[in-house]
């Protein structure tokens, strides 16, 4: 799934959140269904919730020290994930 720069996203109402020891346990309250997401992932959960676009997203991540090409890559797969379980929606910029 490809993303444009200025895509931006909301986390769907469905979902409950709580950060535990640096990673994030997902609950989807429609599905019934928990995802976890490891320290990066947290990360990107945080930005997420605060309404920030994908380019945002990828300058934040910068402090990760790993080439722009994995972050896009490893970042688009989160959201394409997170958007095929239902728990994020593309909202326009």
């Amino acid at each position: 799934m490809g993303f444009q720069t200025t895509d931006q996203f909301k986390i769907s109402e469905e979902v409950l959140s709580q950060e535990v020891n640096g990673e994030t346990v997902l609950l989807n309250l429609e599905g019934e269904s928990y995802f976890g997401l490891n320290e990066v992932g947290t990360r990107i959960w945080q930005l997420l919730q605060s309404g920030r676009s994908v380019s945002d997203m990828l300058s934040c991540l910068d402090e990760y020290d790993v080439s722009r090409k994995r972050l896009e890559k490893d970042l688009y797969e989160l959201l394409g994930t997170l958007m095929d379980v239902g728990l994020l929606k593309s909202r326009e910029a």
